[in-house]
């Protein structure tokens, strides 16, 4: 039950990762100098998810003492990785 608790922890966070990538890609395609006050505030907010995401990912790494560091690091490949399939088949659902 931990191995799938943090796989899922994971996934989530490497998932909600993902689609702040996915949103600040599509959104900021212009100049810096076009983007006015709530481009930068929600630039900032992004990036301040992006950073909390990898924080947490580290502590997630660090609360399970029980796993293994194999198998972490197999948790974190798998759930890297099916997370990017579940959310750009979603995200890819959504636009069509």
């Amino acid at each position: 039950m931990k191995n799938f608790k943090a796989f899922l922890y994971f996934f989530v966070l490497s998932g909600v990762f993902g689609l702040t990538s996915i949103y600040v890609r599509e959104n900021f395609n212009k100049p810096f100098s076009s983007l006015d006050t709530a481009d930068i505030i929600r630039a900032i907010m992004a990036g301040l998810v992006e950073v909390v995401c990898i924080f947490l990912v580290y502590d997630t790494f660090s609360r399970f003492k029980e796993i293994s560091k194999v198998k972490k690091n197999i948790l974190i490949f798998v759930g890297i990785f099916s997370s990017i399939f579940y959310f750009l088949y979603l995200v890819g659902v959504y636009l069509q």
